[in-house]
């Protein structure tokens, strides 16, 4: 008997902070600029033609919004704080998951600094939270201006 009511209040208390767990505040709780899909290949450091990935990994127990943006910080051609044209992207999620980016950066582009934005923003449209990582772009090897 003492086992059942042992193993009804464990039970009970998992439901309980499972419950808790997916209806907390929604957070980004871990952001990532990578040569790769999966992020295993971490960087900070893109030359031209090469694809700059981002990951953000979202905790969330309800429908939410990532929006993504490359915003200068130092590039030839634009003004700090200027987004990068075609840079902009929304991933949308049901809930809890993996929301990703990836940009080209073409052959040829101006090298500069910018930071990757990922701003998190609830079903209400509501900005809950924002990571930045600042990258580096390069012209590229190939490119006898580099």
């Amino acid at each position: 008997m003492t086992k059942r009511i042992a193993l009804t209040i464990s039970v009970a208390v998992f439901a309980i902070v499972a419950l808790a767990c997916s209806f907390g505040p929604a957070t980004i709780t871990s952001f990532k600029t990578s040569k790769d899909k999966d992020g295993k290949q971490e960087s900070a450091t893109f030359n031209g033609g090469e694809t700059l990935y981002a990951n953000a990994l979202v905790t969330s127990g309800s429908k939410f919004t990532v929006k993504f943006t490359l915003v200068a910080e130092d590039a030839p051609g634009l003004k700090k704080g200027d987004v990068a044209p075609g840079s902009e992207v929304k991933v949308d999620l049901p809930s809890s998951g993996m929301a990703q980016f990836h940009l080209t950066i073409p052959a040829g582009f101006s090298g500069g600094k910018f930071n990757v934005v990922a701003e998190l923003t609830d079903d209400k449209g509501e900005k809950k939270e924002s990571k930045t990582a600042a990258v580096r772009t390069t012209r590229g090897e190939d490119d006898p201006e580099a």
